[in-house]
């Protein structure tokens, strides 16, 4: 159709423009970089108190940021997060500490018993703060019963987590490791306690 000459110019003229569109676009790029380099999340401040070793300041910003128990049940979560990070590092004051985590983790479970997720992140934190005690029983017993309560409530195929529907089963296939971590430690650690 074209003479060989007329398509060296052809494709000569393309690959031209293919090259100073993309010189245009590089040198454009930091007026209009990609949106995931233009997003940063904010550190909460209870992070960056959290961050810094300043517990009570941590844990008193988000207990001032609850506004509505019954809705942010889950920010008592948090606060177990703190005490239990005050534990690992508080050597001298670790039961105390780790008294004080199990002590929001039960907070938020009245608040919200019929959450299946919020028993499980309870049941999760409180076998952590059992291997951050050195009287781990008890809470290790209590993770063991916040496991089974949310694998009890889920029945069905899928969940609404917020907005979004997730499937169930990958959450009780968690749980079920859980659980078998869980009866290990009991059977090993607490057995023969009285």
């Amino acid at each position: 159709m074209f003479s060989p000459d007329w398509r060296k110019l052809w494709i000569g003229s393309l690959v031209l423009a293919a090259l100073c569109g993309f010189i245009y676009g590089w040198k454009r790029r930091s007026e209009n970089p990609p949106f995931i380099i233009t997003t940063k999340t904010e550190v909460p401040p209870e992070v960056k108190l959290l961050r810094r070793g300043r517990y009570d300041e941590a844990a008193k910003a988000t207990l001032d940021s609850i506004k509505d128990e019954k809705k942010d049940y889950f920010k008592y979560q948090s606060v177990a997060v703190v005490y239990a990070a005050r534990a690992v590092n508080d050597p001298s004051n670790r039961e105390k500490w780790a008294e004080q985590a199990a002590f929001y983790i039960g907070k938020s479970v009245s608040l919200a018993p019929d959450d299946s997720i919020n028993l499980m992140a309870a049941a999760f934190s409180i076998d952590r703060v059992g291997d951050i005690s050195s009287q781990a029983c008890p809470y290790y017993e209590k993770a063991d019963q916040y496991a089974r309560d949310a694998m009890s409530q889920l029945k069905n195929d899928s969940i609404f987590v917020g907005d979004e529907k997730m499937p169930t089963q990958p959450i009780q296939d968690e749980l079920g490791k859980l659980l078998e971590i869980l009866r290990g430690k009991i059977e090993s650690k607490c057995a023969n306690k009285p």
